[in-house]
């Protein structure tokens, strides 16, 4: 499995095999200006490549497998991603925000019981 690459950069393109970039064998980095993937996010990558390859590998007793990923389709899922996960954070928030109303009206029922003990002494 082969990898083509346009390095950001200077607008490079570059192939690279995907077994070499799991093997470690090849370095994600761009041959026409050295540009280079920071080692956390190579690594990261090629453990990704590693595991889709394993899963090719059990889907082909069933099927077989052609793929084609683009980034602008890596970006498009990141955006929803990000969108999810600030929708996740406003719930937490509005729950947040709940509790602490339901604390205001325990407080409040609280200090009404507490009154009407002392109108009764």
């Amino acid at each position: 499995m082969t990898i083509d690459f346009t390095c950001q950069k200077c607008e490079g393109t570059f192939e690279l095999d995907a077994q070499d970039l799991i093997d470690g064998t090849e370095k994600l980095e761009c041959p026409h200006c050295g540009a280079k993937a920071p080692a956390s996010l190579a690594e990261d990558f090629s453990n990704a490549l590693a595991e889709l390859r394993t899963q090719l590998a059990a889907l082909s007793k069933k099927f077989s497998a052609s793929l084609t990923v683009e980034t602008e389709d890596v970006e498009e899922l990141e955006e929803e991603e990000e969108e999810e996960e600030a929708s996740d954070e406003d719930e937490d928030l509005d729950l947040e925000d709940e509790e602490d109303e339901l604390d205001e009206d325990e407080d409040e029922d609280y200090d009404e019981d507490e009154e009407r003990d002392d109108e009764d002494r």
